[in-house]
Order: structure tokens, then C-alpha cells, then sequence
């Protein structure tokens, strides 16, 4: 049987019930036994996301499983809590990133610098962090990733005040105080092309992923009707089959992508329209309308690399 059919048939046979989810600490270990540690990434979302009790939790697991995907794309790395760390005071943009990487001692490099905003904060094991070595001829900005645990000496972690949607889920500042780092760390290749720009890409597949799957659980337990459940599905296996591409910065999956995105929006309009809600209880219910701001939170970004895309095949 494929994995995608494997995959489906989960969403409509597991136990649709779930445990509350008090702290992130418990949302952890919901997430951990969630699928085996082998399985795939976008479907290791999936369930996460199937087996959370709030919206924030189930970001949480698409955000995880990204991570693992844009860390190592064909080999993903152990789940783990990882963060991604590029956010400065200038904000995202290449051009805005400042923190430092600088040759040291014994074939080391040293990280200097702070970063502004990063999920998972305080709570996160390993810290994956953009970092500026120079300008090239051209005056650009040229980026690396480096891996580094966030317990290392040198990494201050701070935490922000909560979001007014998806509270549960935090965010941090990181400061960086002379932070040593092995070559082994450095992830290979650009930071900005094989790190930074794609994860934006991975990030909306494993996050809608995820949404789609607590939905889906939601849907069950609530008693949707079957063709609700299906539509659900249906998102499921277009999404997931994007998150696998070895391309994400492809114009084409960029494209399919937001055909794919438009699809699932359509299918959260239609839960509200057609009184879907209504059969949920109170308290989830009210919880959905003060979170679901979180999906629209990178729409501009999402805007642009569709349009960049387009123009790309045009």
C-alpha cells in the first residue's frame, strides 16, 4: 500500500478523541508518539496535527516537521525541538540580517549577534541560525546556516511576551555572545538559497498540513458530513505530495502551491459558511476564531512568491 494511502487511511480510522494539552512540554511528547520517528516529514505533520487538541499545538507540529525537512531535504534530521533563528531588528529580508560568523580559534567559527523573534523560543533543543559572513563583490549579503545547540555557552534565550492568537505557542529573542561553532555545524551550501528561502516553502506545506489533520479530527468527533471529511482528504494528498519535492523554490511547485493553499483556504471558508462550527463544542469553537489569524500571518510573503512565480514561467 503507498504511504499517501497509509496516510489517509489513518485520518479516517485512528481514534478521533484527544488529550488536553496543558504546556509544551506535553504537547512534546503528544507529538513524539504521534507516528513512528522514520516516517516522513509532511506526514509526520499530518498526524501531529490529527493528534492536538488546539490550533497552536498542531502549528507546532507542521513547524517541527519543516524543520527536520529544510534541515537535511534528503535525509531529514531527528525530531527534534529546532528553531529557526533569522528575524533581526531589520527584520527577515537577507539584506537585514547582521549577526556575524567570523573565523576563531582552532578552526572554529564564532557567532555574534541577536535575534529578535523565534518560535519555540526558550523551548527549542537545537537552534538553526542565520548568519551573515561579509558582503561578496556585489555588495550582497552572503548567508550561512549553522546548527547549534541552545543550551551552548554563549546563547542567551529570553522570552517574548504571547501573541494574541495561538497564545500557547512561544517565541523568544536569542542573543549570541562570542558562540563558538565546529565547521562540522555549518549546513552546506547558501543559507538564503538552500535555507532561508525555501523554508518559507516548506513551512506553509507542513503548517497546512498540520491544520488539516486537527481539522479532520475535529470534523470526526464533531460528526461532519462524510463530503466534508473527504475534502479534508483531498487537501491532505495535494499538500503532501508538495512537501516532498526536492525543488521547493521550483516556479512550478510555487504555483501549484498556491492553487494548493487556495484549495484549503476555500475548504476553511466552506466549515464556516455551511455551519460546520456550529457542531463543535464552545470552547474549541471560540479557541478557532482567536486563532485562526495564524494562517494569514505570512499571506503578503505567500502573495509575492506566487506572483514572483508566475512571472518566472511567463
Amino acid at each position: 500500500m503507498s504511504e499517501i494511502a497509509t496516510l489517509l487511511d489513518a485520518l479516517v480510522s485512528r481514534r478521533c478523541t484527544s488529550v488536553p494539552i496543558a504546556s509544551i512540554g506535553e504537547w512534546w511528547q503528544v507529538h513524539l508518539d504521534c507516528a513512528p520517528a522514520n516516517l516522513e516529514p509532511a506526514h509526520r505533520a499530518v498526524l501531529g496535527g490529527f493528534a492536538c487538541d488546539r490550533l497552536g499545538y498542531a502549528f507546532a507540529s507542521g513547524y517541527t516537521e519543516a524543520m527536520r525537512r529544510v534541515g537535511n531535504p534528503d535525509a531529514p534530521l531527528s525530531v527534534r525541538r529546532r528553531a529557526l533563528c533569522a528575524t533581526e531588528t531589520g527584520g527577515g529580508h537577507p539584506r537585514a540580517i547582521s549577526c556575524a560568523l567570523t573565523p576563531g580559534a582552532d578552526g572554529r567559527y564564532v557567532l555574534r549577534g541577536a535575534k529578535t523573534f523565534v518560535t519555540l523560543g526558550v523551548h527549542a533543543e537545537e537552534l538553526i541560525i542565520i548568519a551573515s559572513r561579509g558582503h561578496d563583490a556585489r555588495g550582497r549579503n552572503r548567508l550561512v546556516a549553522a546548527r547549534v545547540p541552545a543550551a551552548r555557552a554563549g546563547v542567551e534565550l529570553s522570552v517574548l511576551a504571547p501573541t494574541p492568537f495561538a497564545p500557547e505557542i512561544p517565541h523568544g529573542r536569542v542573543d549570541l555572545h562570542e558562540v563558538a561553532v565546529d565547521p562540522r555545524e555549518l549546513l552546506p551550501g547558501d543559507g538564503y538559497l538552500n535555507v532561508l528561502k525555501p523554508f518559507r516553502t516548506v513551512e506553509d506545506c507542513h503548517v497546512f498540513l498540520a491544520t488539516l489533520g486537527w481539522l479532520i479530527r475535529i470534523g470526526r468527533e464533531a460528526g461532519w458530513s462524510p463530503a466534508l471529511i473527504e475534502r479534508g482528504l483531498a487537501s491532505v494528498a495535494a499538500l503532501a505530495s508538495l512537501a516532498r519535492s526536492r525543488a521547493p523554490l521550483s516556479p512550478g511547485i510555487h504555483r501549484a502551491l498556491g492553487g494548493a493553499i487556495d484549495h484549503a483556504r476555500d475548504y476553511l471558508d466552506l466549515l464556516e459558511r455551511g455551519g460546520a462550527w456550529a457542531m463543535v463544542e464552545p470552547a474549541l469553537r471560540n479557541q478557532w476564531k482567536r486563532d485562526k489569524a495564524l494562517l494569514s500571518v505570512a499571506s503578503k510573503v505567500r502573495q509575492r512568491r506566487l506572483e514572483a512565480a508566475r512571472a518566472a514561467d511567463s
